[in-house]
């Protein structure tokens, strides 16, 4: 059967498959970067200095921010949840979906994380990640003397 602009309008079960697979790589590439581009500076400069810390400074920025009580105690349960929801089997698509049960993970992780920078005040987290943070040597580094012995 043919619609008024001349092409089929039954299409083969592949194609609609091939569609949506190409819609879902598609919202997974590009998703990602649309997203850190609309992010703001202060966001972009958290991410890099979390980023910069060892796993074990994630560990303790963690366990820091969980005991802070100028916390919210909402707040502080949205890492708990967001642990739970990942380890647990139940969710929301079924991970043996190719792709699409991924994303949904990575969705809520994306979300769980743009939740706790939003409503950890901001004070508090640059005061545990400064904490956290190596203290850098500013400056070139100083070169023995030459006639020093």
């Amino acid at each position: 059967m043919y619609g008024w602009w001349g092409y089929d309008t039954e299409m083969d079960w592949w194609v609609i498959v091939l569609l949506a697979a190409a819609g879902v790589v598609l919202a997974v590439v590009v998703g990602p970067l649309v997203a850190w581009w609309l992010v703001s500076r202060r966001t972009k400069r958290l991410a890099r200095r979390i980023g910069a810390l060892s796993w074990r400074s994630k560990f303790a920025l963690a366990k820091g921010l969980w005991s802070d009580q100028r916390i919210p105690p909402g707040v502080r349960l949205i890492l708990p949840v967001l642990v739970l929801y990942l380890a647990l089997p139940l969710d929301i698509i079924p991970d043996f979906i190719p792709v699409i049960g991924q994303v949904d993970d990575l969705l809520a992780i994306v979300v769980g994380v743009a939740l706790l920078v939003r409503f950890i005040p901001p004070i508090v987290l640059d005061e545990h990640l400064s904490a956290l943070e190596p203290a850098i040597e500013i400056g070139p580094p100083r070169l023995p003397e030459l006639g020093a012995r």
